[in-house]
């Protein structure tokens, strides 16, 4: 997508402005290039992208009212208003967040042709590809008979082990990066079972109030095994907690997504799972409303 550098909409009240434009005359915006509206600083890690994005988000909720999608890739925000058969979407770049407006049907095409055209790795040679996914998560928060089509809501497998690490780094570190903008104060979870050990189920949350990543894995009816704890903490579990195991990672650690995913593959390998083919993630959920898709999971969804 092209940037555009017009220095009038730089700011959260031009980023109003622009919205607003691009939502009430689409048409003559359709063929204009995505504009820059929240640059990130050079070098910007997790937390500096987040305030980069905050206030400039508030202001566009702020003038359009709630997105009809928010969302999250790993370049950044994924947010969109839906307007009759346009859609002006918020998007992160390499250089920072911009806005532009598209025909719905276009933009729906090109996404799902972007996720089906094997750009996500299906050999474990490949790259894993899913940082070229238009979007890790999608959150619809309207009316079930009102779901928007515009969006792609299957879920690719990755091909490795390595390649699952990465996708669940950038998943989580998309929510930690965007959750606190867009839905400040939600959490967001969900359950992952592997097929040759299913009653420990694990559960992955991230929760704002307690700025953490967290990670559970039920070991309730375990018993109790000469070296288990040692090699539970040698996987990187930290503390028990009536019969369930718990590590925690902090939001200001910049580490915190890829020490989870990294937690997470080895549980399940340490349990005999052999491929990312054989888990699968089910009640995937915000603050328990809404439909929530995660294409970048990495695994099957149930």
């Amino acid at each position: 997508m092209v940037i555009g550098s017009s220095p009038s909409y730089s700011g959260p009240a031009g980023a109003a402005v622009r919205a607003r434009a691009l939502y009430d005359r689409p048409d003559a915006h359709l063929a204009a290039p995505a504009v820059l509206v929240a640059p990130y600083p050079p070098g910007a890690g997790r937390a500096a992208r987040r305030e980069a994005l905050r206030p400039v988000y508030e202001a566009v909720a702020g003038e359009l009212g709630a997105p009809t999608l928010y969302g999250g890739s790993a370049a950044g925000p994924s947010v969109r208003w839906h307007s009759g058969p346009h859609v002006v979407l918020l998007a992160g770049g390499p250089e920072g967040a911009t806005l532009s407006v598209h025909t719905a049907s276009d933009l729906h095409m090109r996404e799902y042709t972007a996720v089906e055209s094997g750009s996500v790795g299906w050999r474990p040679e490949q790259p894993h590809g899913f940082d070229a996914l238009p979007y890790l998560w999608l959150l619809h928060r309207g009316p079930e008979r009102g779901w928007p089509g515009f969006r792609w809501d299957g879920h690719h497998t990755a091909a490795s082990w390595e390649h699952l690490e990465s996708s669940l780094t950038l998943l989580l570190g998309s929510w930690m990066e965007q959750l606190p903008v867009q839905l400040p104060g939600d959490w967001a979870s969900f359950v992952v079972g592997c097929s040759r050990d299913w009653p420990r189920h694990l559960r992955v949350g991230y929760s704002q109030d307690r700025g953490q990543l967290s990670l559970m894995v039920d070991h309730r009816t375990t018993a109790e095994e000469p070296g288990l704890e040692e090699t539970l903490r040698e996987r990187g579990w930290q503390v028990r907690e009536g019969g369930w195991w718990r590590a925690v990672f902090a939001d200001e650690d910049p580490e915190a997504a890829r020490s989870a995913a990294r937690l997470l593959v080895a549980d399940v390998r340490g349990r005999g799972s052999v491929c990312p083919d054989e888990l699968v993630a089910w009640e995937l959920t915000v603050n328990d409303r809404g439909g929530l898709w995660l294409p970048g999971i990495g695994m099957p969804v149930n």
